[in-house]
């Protein structure tokens, strides 16, 4: 009786086994004949997963040619100057779709449309520089609905609300927290932020427009990680020239290195053009250049969003 009790619990085990041999077996094979017939297919759905995952810098076209800022050190301020001007006059960047937003000429803002960049129904916009021109600032409101938080310390009007969607504060961007000789109070990008309980909002333009203070406010910028969160940069860039000085080497080597350091961090530069209200006459090359660069840059590296 015991022998034929294990002879049974013997022949329903190589049974069990069998199966399994089978089914590994055919699960192997199906494998094998659906990549070979539908490896097409296969490889699709493996695209649209890795396209869920992937970053906008995936989905962009870039420029090759471009130039790497590096002002050497041995460089003349001849040399510096064609550097500076060379690389701030280079896009980098392809967006395939985009609309200007404001005044056609000084006031209006360019504006990437396509995939994850496109303003959403929430949207938020930090704007720093208005000089009674509120052409962007309104235009973005009345075409995506956004959220504007306008600055600018230089103008007569007190702290309001102007409008559902617009708020203003008489108050300036700069590198570090503090009241000036004007009276004018400063903060960093990362103080208002944080003010605004805006630190978890992804802010969807970003645009600063300041008169030479761009750059101890993207030095702060660069220092800190609210960049991670801005989908869109705006920035006119001035040299000493706005203030009609010559900028030295130093100067030079200064903007174009925090303008590489952006670039490092992500953010790359699709749309340029000169402020022919800035030109001068350089006493170096004896070329005619301007003082002030308009650039917007887009943040590769933020999650891709299917247009």
């Amino acid at each position: 009786m015991w022998s034929l009790y294990k002879l049974r619990r013997f022949k329903s085990l190589a049974i069990a086994l069998a199966l399994a041999s089978a089914l590994l077996y055919l699960t192997t094979y199906n494998q094998q004949f659906i990549i070979k017939n539908f490896g097409y297919l296969a490889e699709s759905l493996r695209g649209v997963t890795e396209v869920r995952m992937a970053t906008m810098r995936q989905n962009l076209s870039f420029f090759t040619n471009i130039s790497t800022g590096v002002i050497p050190p041995e460089a003349d301020a001849k040399a510096a100057e064609e550097i500076y001007h060379r690389y701030g006059s280079e896009l980098q960047v392809i967006c395939p779709e985009s609309k200007r937003l404001g005044n056609k000429e000084d006031g209006g803002w360019d504006v990437c449309l396509y995939s994850a960049y496109k303003p959403h129904k929430e949207c938020l916009v930090y704007s720093f520089g208005i000089n009674n021109d509120w052409s962007f600032d309104d235009s973005v409101v009345s075409t995506y609905n956004c959220t504007v938080r306008a600055f600018d310390p230089s103008m007569k009007d007190p702290d309001h609300r102007r409008g559902p969607n617009i708020w203003f504060y008489k108050q300036g961007i700069s590198g570090s927290d503090f009241v000036n000789d004007r009276g004018w109070q400063l903060r960093t990008l990362e103080s208002y932020v944080r003010l605004f309980n805006d630190s978890e909002k992804m802010i969807d333009y970003l645009k600063i427009d300041v008169e030479y203070s761009e750059w101890s406010s993207l030095e702060a910028i660069l220092n800190s990680t609210v960049l991670s969160r801005v989908k869109q940069f705006g920035l006119e860039t001035h040299t000493r020239e706005i203030s009609k000085k010559p900028s030295s080497v130093a100067d030079l080597v200064y903007y174009t290195g925090l303008l590489r350091r952006l670039q490092d961090a992500g953010f790359y530069r699709w749309y340029w053009h000169f402020n022919h209200f800035g030109n001068f006459v350089s006493k170096n090359s004896n070329r005619k250049l301007t003082c002030c660069f308009e650039m917007v840059f887009l943040n590769v590296n933020i999650p891709y969003v299917a247009s």
